[in-house]
């Protein structure tokens, strides 16, 4: 393959095809919203029938490291072809600087597995019906849409909820407004708990339509942690999805954020696909 210039809706109608022979989309809505952004280094190779690969690197400053991932052409999954393409999408991370793969297809997890490359995390979707019982009411606790001043709140306890998650722990009102921007986001799906005057918590509901709704960002302040409130915002955010037509539930946690985890699965949802983040075996402490 032979690098091309990045072309932005060719690239979206190749992610789309893969998307459709996989099953899945090839890159994550991060990657691809930061590609649209202009904050990610994007390359392209093509062959006699097209585009081959489509890659991305975007810096996450919060763990002071390089996300890469790469989107390989079904007809170019060959072992070798699956091995050149890491070393592709990885040479788009500057020289020197630490990276990470994030991966989910069997042959490229392999690949990377063959060039040097260990599995340190992974990223679980939990899926189910939708629930559509908000339960009880917490006394004190009062649950509805944002309001227009809400966001340095909503930043506030997002960044204290996650303080120590990588991408997800340095938010700020500017990213939330380009959030904001997003085709499906709906200001009347982003739920606030409020508690004593102030907020404690927050979920955003994403819904594009059709069968399938997620719980896209649930964080609430560590103090009230115990309280129940992170399970009232899930479940309020669902009622809010199904009401829009969902039937399927989905939300996206850490494997290791058991907490968060166990909610879901006493909502009635279980893991369905897992996406794993893969460092070189040099990097790997």
């Amino acid at each position: 393959m032979r690098p091309a210039p990045y072309d932005a809706l060719s690239v979206r109608s190749f992610l789309a095809e893969v998307a459709e022979a996989d099953g899945h989309p090839p890159l994550s809505e991060h990657k691809v919203m930061t590609m649209d952004q202009g904050r990610s280094q994007v390359g392209v190779w093509t062959d006699s029938a097209g585009i081959g690969l489509v890659a991305v690197a975007s810096w996450h400053e919060g763990g002071g490291l390089w996300a890469v991932e790469a989107a390989l052409a079904s007809r170019r999954r060959t072992p070798t072809d699956e091995e050149a393409a890491i070393h592709r999408a990885t040479e788009l991370a500057a020289p020197g600087e630490p990276h990470t793969l994030w991966t989910f297809r069997t042959g490229q997890i392999a690949a990377a597995r063959r060039v040097g490359y260990d599995e340190v995390r992974a990223v679980l979707r939990m899926s189910g019906a939708v629930p559509t019982n908000a339960g009880k009411p917490i006394p004190g606790v009062a649950i509805t849409p944002m309001a227009a001043g809400d966001i340095e709140g909503i930043v506030a306890v997002n960044n204290r909820a996650f303080a120590d998650h990588r991408e997800q722990g340095s938010m700020t009102a500017d990213r939330f407004r380009s959030l904001a921007k997003l085709k499906w986001f709906d200001p009347e799906g982003v739920l606030i708990a409020r508690s004593d005057g102030r907020i404690a918590g927050f979920c955003i509901a994403k819904y594009e339509g059709g069968a399938v709704g997620e719980v896209y960002l649930l964080a609430v302040v560590p103090d009230v942690a115990a309280s129940g409130i992170g399970r009232a915002l899930a479940s309020h955010g669902f009622v809010w999805l199904a009401n829009r037509g969902a039937v399927t539930a989905q939300a996206w946690v850490d494997e290791t954020n058991r907490p968060a985890a166990g909610l879901y699965r006493t909502l009635g949802l279980a893991e369905d696909f897992r996406n794993r983040e893969m460092a070189p075996a040099t990097d790997v402490s």
